[in-house]
């Protein structure tokens, strides 16, 4: 059933449609096209999703907007409607119908990313937010191995990016001021980018950007949303190390970023589910490993 919702310039179109039939249109796209030896992961997928809709349905949609309950990208979890709609997640979504992730009896809220590089963080690490119980530091590392992980199979499990001075300068002009205050003629040349202190799971947990202008403090994810080229994506995640190159002019000719994972990080990893389901564990075991404390049971 389609809402139409008159605004003050034009019309909003909202997709109404009960959870589970949601719910179909959301997995394919969250967790992507699985094999029959993955499919535990689309089902730890499936209620996950179910869990955090259920939460921010209670929630009102954090009160964004009266017409609607979720947004259909990454603000809440991205969903294709119909045309996403394939047999695998079908059946993931049938097979756990009406179950959700419970923490001393009640919903647990349960964000997930694509990949954490290693190891999960808490939410105080990246964003600002009190850290539930349940959503504590997992390592995604493979017992028994030396350095394989569980989501190395990952796309982004490791990346590299790279800034000319330029495309600092650039980046700082566009987003800085989005997160601090900034002059009124601008941040200025960026000079020096350093890390000032690391989080429990190894994130940058404070970056600082020296300009001929000023020192601006960064912190979680608002780092994320500052260092990227103009009308590009986030940076993958907070995860990195940083190569500085310096130029004549006392700023950065070059700043190489090297990092792990995709995503902010907390709950459960997407391609860490992939493997572990790969290695054989249940959806339930999944689950329970990436939210610690949990049980699975029926949202009523």
């Amino acid at each position: 059933m389609l809402r139409v919702v008159p605004t003050d310039s034009s019309v909003l179109v909202v997709n109404v449609v009960p959870i589970e039939q949601y719910l179909r249109g959301v997995v394919p796209l969250e967790i992507g096209l699985r094999t029959p030896a993955e499919q535990a992961a689309a089902e730890a997928q499936a209620i996950a999703a179910r869990s955090y809709t259920w939460v921010h349905l209670a929630q009102g949609g954090m009160a964004r907007n009266a017409a609607y309950d979720m947004l259909a990208g990454v603000a809440d979890q991205v969903y294709g409607g119909v045309d996403a709609e394939r047999p695998f997640s079908d059946a993931a979504v049938r097979s756990t119908a009406g179950l959700v992730i419970k923490y001393n009896g009640r919903i647990a809220d349960a964000p997930y990313h694509s990949s954490c590089g290693g190891e999960t963080a808490s939410p105080d690490e990246v964003w600002r937010a009190t850290a539930e119980p349940y959503l504590r530091r997992v390592s995604d590392k493979i017992p028994g191995s030396k350095d394989r992980f569980y989501c190395d199979i990952a796309p982004r499990f490791a990346w590299t990016r790279a800034f000319t001075g330029d495309e600092l300068d650039a980046a700082v002009r566009s987003y800085l001021r989005n997160f601090v205050a900034v002059p009124a003629s601008g941040p200025g040349h960026v000079q020096a980018v350093t890390i000032e202190t690391r989080t429990p799971s190894g994130r940058v947990g404070q970056l600082v950007i020296t300009t001929d202008r000023g020192r601006y403090n960064l912190r979680g994810n608002d780092i994320r949303a500052v260092l990227r080229a103009p009308g590009s994506e986030m940076l993958n995640s907070t995860y990195f190390s940083l190569e500085p190159e310096q130029s004549r002019d006392a700023g950065i000719s070059r700043l190489v970023v090297r990092g792990n994972g995709y995503g902010h990080g907390i709950g459960m990893c997407q391609w860490g589910a992939i493997g572990r389901a790969r290695a054989g564990q249940s959806a339930r075991t999944i689950l329970a490993t990436y939210y610690p404390g949990t049980t699975v049971g029926p949202a009523n």
